[in-house]
């Protein structure tokens, strides 16, 4: 699969564009705020969502709040055969989406039409953020390949907020909370061995491809090593064959927990404590990696989901990566530039002479959404 085209107005400061793509490699480079990523977000709304993850309210210009807003997407799908058509309006009264002509409930059910991976600024904290962050990712890529992960999750979350309530509300009688605790373990326990179980399944994936991609990004250099971080079991190299042994040793978990939860009054173990650390040349990312690095092993983090995605669905995500090449050196832009392959890519980026080692693909210079092509050599 591939974007043919696109055609905007309205959408932000872009007034009116009209855009055919490259097959490969599309690129626009500006100073900030002229447009760059507002034209891959544009590209987001049609297939679902922005991954800005704003109301559509926002979409419309500021300088002229009862705009129309109109987006239509054109692009080829390899397993009809054929181009089509993604139709998106938003004005006041919401937002309308026709995919072929045909009129869509919301913007959500295209999810999926298009296959796509988003790499923006804001995915270094999958390195160096909070751990919900990465245990939301983690979900994240699960539910992209099973929706039965979020059924899992969502009894495990619905048990723990009984279970926190009861800590939170004990009387500092130890049986009695042990007792109103026992049926919330026993959904804990079960639905957090489906949930780790969902998680462990593409994270060793993940975690292979990821090693391999920033090996090839920094040229055989530096090396990437993902550990998964289990708060019940110690281990990601968890045994999945015997799930009772793994009920029992997570039930186990809670209930020697249950005199500091009392007194802590929230619940000391569970996926929802889980994390996941990085390591860079065998040090810490968090602690130790510098900000290209970090980019670096986000970026292999990415293009390692969109590897996922190609060998479950059998086709080629679009890959769009918003101000990537800032902070890299040149081996790190010459891979990105040259050699991300099989998938069509968008870049945004702000200097021109970032693109000096590029050997294909089109660029526009952009500016107060404007968008005019140029030759780079």
């Amino acid at each position: 699969m591939y974007i043919t085209g696109i055609r905007i107005r309205n959408f932000r400061n872009i007034a009116d564009a009209e855009l055919s793509f490259d097959k490969d490699l599309n690129i626009f480079v500006g100073r900030n705020a002229q447009g760059k990523t507002n034209i891959c977000e544009a590209i987001s709304v049609c297939l679902g969502q922005s991954f800005r993850k704003v109301r559509f309210s926002q979409f419309v210009p500021a300088e002229d709040p009862k705009a129309e807003v109109g987006i239509k997407l054109y692009f080829y799908d390899d397993i009809s055969d054929r181009e089509n058509m993604i139709d998106c309006t938003v004005n006041k009264t919401g937002i309308s989406v026709k995919y072929n002509g045909i009129k869509m409930k919301d913007a959500a059910e295209l999810y999926g039409v298009l296959k796509y991976v988003v790499f923006i600024p804001e995915h270094l904290n999958l390195i160096k953020g909070s751990p919900d962050i990465r245990r939301d990712y983690l979900d994240d890529v699960a539910l992209m390949q099973t929706k039965t992960h979020l059924k899992k999750l969502s009894r495990y979350n619905k048990g723990l907020k009984q279970r926190n309530n009861i800590l939170s509300n004990n009387n500092g009688d130890e049986r009695t909370v042990g007792a109103l605790l026992a049926p919330w373990n026993d959904v804990l326990a079960a639905e957090g061995i489906n949930v780790t179980f969902g998680r462990l399944k593409y994270f060793s994936f993940l975690k292979k491809c990821a090693a391999a991609l920033y090996s090839d990004l920094t040229g055989g250099s530096e090396s990437l090593d993902m550990k998964y971080i289990s708060s019940v079991f110690k281990t990601e190299g968890i045994n999945f064959d015997d799930v009772d042994v793994l009920y029992k040793t997570y039930v186990a978990k809670l209930e020697k927990n249950l005199g500091a939860e009392m007194k802590l009054r929230y619940t000391l173990s569970g996926i929802h404590r889980d994390d996941v650390n990085f390591y860079i040349n065998g040090l810490a990312a968090r602690d130790f990696a510098s900000q290209g690095q970090l980019r670096s092993a986000a970026l292999a983090l990415k293009l390692s989901e969109a590897e996922i995605i190609r060998r479950k669905n059998k086709t080629d995500p679009v890959i769009i990566l918003d101000d990537i090449l800032s902070e890299l050196d040149g081996t790190r832009r010459e891979y990105i530039l040259n050699h991300i392959e099989k998938s069509q890519v968008f870049i945004t980026c702000c200097n021109i002479n970032d693109l000096s080692s590029l050997s294909g693909g089109k660029a526009w210079q952009t500016e107060n959404g404007i968008f005019t092509e140029i030759k780079i050599k």
